[in-house]
């Protein structure tokens, strides 16, 4: 029998002790990004990151690693930022929603759909739990971060 590949889809949340207009720029700016998230980010398109950026993120490590090219379907300050990918092994559309819990609280969700092409679609099956706990992982180091900042 041959290995069935299906899109691996992950979604989390976590409620951050800030005001979304404090904590959205440690998601759209890759030096604050850089200090939560294990995933580099590096500028594609000059300027801020807004709609139609295009940017570069590296999964893994070693033999394992994949350069993913990414672009901005959506960036709304303080509610909403969206992408998709437009290049490399995996083909990745994902978002983070912000909404105000109250005036000084944020609650941020993520989630996201990947699906693996080629060669990698060899290593979905090891790879997945790891990037569903990854995830979850990323988003407590970001409240961490922003409610330490």
């Amino acid at each position: 029998m041959y290995p069935r590949f299906e899109m691996l889809t992950y979604r989390s949340s976590v409620v951050i002790a800030r005001p979304a207009d404090v904590v959205f720029p440690y998601l759209v700016e890759p030096q604050r990004q850089a200090l939560w998230s294990d995933v580099p980010m590096r500028q594609l398109t000059d300027g801020p990151l807004r709609t139609g950026s295009r940017l570069e993120v590296t999964f893994g490590k070693g033999p394992l690693k994949a350069v993913i090219g990414l672009e901005l379907t959506e960036v709304a300050p303080a509610q909403r930022m969206a992408w998709r990918s437009f290049s490399g092994p995996i083909g990745w559309r994902g978002s983070y929603e912000l909404t105000a819990t109250d005036p000084a609280t944020t609650s941020v969700a993520q989630d996201g759909e990947l699906t693996f092409h080629g060669l990698w679609r060899l290593v979905e099956p090891i790879v997945s739990g790891e990037i569903r706990s990854g995830e979850v992982k990323e988003l407590e180091r970001l409240k961490e971060v922003v409610e330490a900042g």
